[in-house]
This record gives C-alpha cells, structure tokens and sequence, in this order.
C-alpha cells in the first residue's frame, strides 16, 4: 500500500466507524425523532429550520472534535498513529501534509466516507439521506 492509500484507509474507518458511528442521529427525520422518549422535549418543539440548524451544530463539533483528536498526535510527538503491515510501519502523521486538516477540508475524508454528511452542502449539515 502506497502512503495515500494507508491516509485513505485510515480515513474511512475514522469517519465510518467514529464521525458516523456518532452522527448517526442527523439520519433521523424531525419526525422520527419527535417520537423518541429520551429526547421528546427537546424534538416536539423543534421545526425543520431549528433540525437543520441542530444537524449545522453536531458536524461543527464532530469534525472540530477529530482535528483536535488528531492535533494530539502532531503537537506531541510522544504519540504515534502507527500503521503497520508485514512488519513494515509508517507513522501517519509523517506521511500526511497535515493530518488534523485531513476529515475536514474540502475532499477530505468526511466528504470522501462519510454516509450522513450532505456533499453537495459544504459544510452546513447532514443529508437525512442514508
């Protein structure tokens, strides 16, 4: 695997199995959610503009959340993401430009993987689409 494949690699499961994994909320109508118990308060006064700006809300924190999970790893040398094959290893950070930058930048890894993140709206929201 070259270096861009090991980033790509990486990059699909951090956005599919954690940026997903957590954003899977915004796939829910506003009316699907008004039927929840946990959160029935908060979604039966809700209209679809407020949803929308809620959906605005949770990729701001997902996606700052993983440049700054990720700023770890650049600011501290201490600490390595590592991928290793055939007892081969390369140190992700080494091998990227700016791996904070990588979900989220246009292209990146959350418009290349991500199922819940509407493409075509920059990044304004998610796409109830799944």
């Amino acid at each position: 695997m070259n270096n861009q494949e090991i980033l790509n690699l990486f990059g699909k499961l951090l956005i599919t199995k954690a940026f997903d994994n957590n954003a899977s909320i915004v796939k829910y109508s506003l009316e699907d959610l008004k039927e929840t118990e946990r959160f029935k308060h908060l979604f039966s006064i809700m209209d679809n503009t407020q949803k929308s700006e809620l959906d605005s809300l949770a990729y701001e924190l997902l996606s700052g959340l993983l440049f700054d999970f990720l700023r770890i790893f650049e600011e501290n040398k201490e600490f390595k993401i590592i991928y290793e094959s055939d007892g081969q290893q390369v140190d992700l950070v080494k091998i990227s430009e700016m791996l904070k930058a990588e979900p989220i930048i246009k292209g990146g890894w959350i418009d290349q993987f991500s199922q819940f993140y509407n493409k075509g709206d920059g990044a304004e929201g998610f796409s109830s689409r799944h």
